[in-house]
């Protein structure tokens, strides 16, 4: 893609908003933005999870990080519950996380709530044995659901895996294809690191949704030099986008990047929500603030924030 279609997309992703604080964007953080009050009572802003068509919180909680740990059970509901509370509607997991026990926490702490939640969880079996009769109905009882929003193919990130579990013999999909009509999943997406890799599945299937690397600094992103390709493909398509590893666990912090900035730039592109994981009330609180205050960044804005952060 040549620079000029480089500014062109960032400019159309961005809505190229006059004054987004081009020289505010670049400061380091200072200190914990701690929830403030006069915030309280302010909507979660939501956007359209594509073709899907669910109103979801633009931050949304991450299954990794204390929510996974086996022995933080109170604190993982505590995190949960304050989101819910601030707005938050859509929580990602996955069965590989510490071994269920993320979506062991998920189900505890939301209980009566589970309506109130759009819940999307992973599995990395790539065929169609394991998955109907084994695997789900344990994510489920993990869960204290009969039934999941969003299920993804998880880390399918090169071709061989992709034509793996996209056999029409005996690949994942057939499993994923089965639950759904019977209206244990509701919907279907696959998951990677590999923008061209995503690419190539969304030509050969269509996919409800798309759970993506997405950070300035391009951290465990194989290929960002595709990102802006993938989006648009997905727009074409109508394909929901969630964007993960926004913050990259705080790596960002090392490419002169702040966990704002960061979050900022996600929502500055064309998803539907940034997925965050998680280890205290604080940084609930700080992540909800972000979303509440988000005004999207120039173009220029994101331009130099990336050159800053691959640098």
């Amino acid at each position: 893609m040549s620079n000029l279609d480089r500014r062109s997309f960032l400019r159309a992703a961005a809505g190229a908003t006059v004054g987004a604080g081009v020289g505010s964007a670049f400061a380091r953080r200072d200190g914990a933005a701690l929830f403030a009050a006069e915030l309280a009572d302010k909507p979660m802003p939501t956007r359209r999870l594509g073709k899907i068509g669910y109103a979801a919180s633009v931050f949304s909680l991450g299954g990794m990080s204390t929510i996974m740990e086996r022995d933080k059970r109170d604190e993982a509901a505590a995190i949960i519950n304050r989101a819910l509370e601030l707005g938050v509607n859509y929580i990602d997991t996955a069965d590989a996380y510490n071994d269920g026990d993320s979506e062991a926490n998920i189900g505890d702490a939301l209980g009566e709530r589970r309506k109130d939640v759009f819940i999307a969880t992973k599995t990395r079996i790539r065929t169609d044995d394991g998955i109907e009769d084994d695997a789900f109905e344990k994510t489920c009882e993990r869960l204290q659901t009969d039934y999941v929003d969003l299920y993804f193919l998880h880390g399918v990130h090169d071709l061989d895996h992709l034509d793996t579990v996209m056999d029409r013999n005996n690949g994942a999909i057939k499993a994923f294809e089965r639950l759904r009509e019977k209206d244990r999943v509701r919907h279907i997406g696959i998951s990677n690191h590999n923008n061209a890799t995503l690419m190539e599945a969304m030509k050969r299937y269509d996919f409800d949704c798309v759970f993506i690397t997405l950070n300035p600094a391009g951290l465990t992103m194989q290929d960002p030099e595709n990102l802006r390709d993938m989006l648009a493909m997905a727009q074409d398509k109508d394909v929901g986008v969630v964007g993960m590893k926004v913050v990259a666990r705080g790596r960002v912090l090392e490419h002169n990047v702040s966990i704002k900035e960061a979050f900022n730039y996600a929502l500055s592109l064309p998803i539907a929500t940034a997925n965050i994981g998680i280890t205290s009330i604080e940084q609930i609180d700080e992540n909800v603030r972000y979303a509440k205050e988000f005004v999207p960044y120039t173009t220029e804005a994101m331009v130099r924030l990336e050159t800053l952060a691959r640098a």
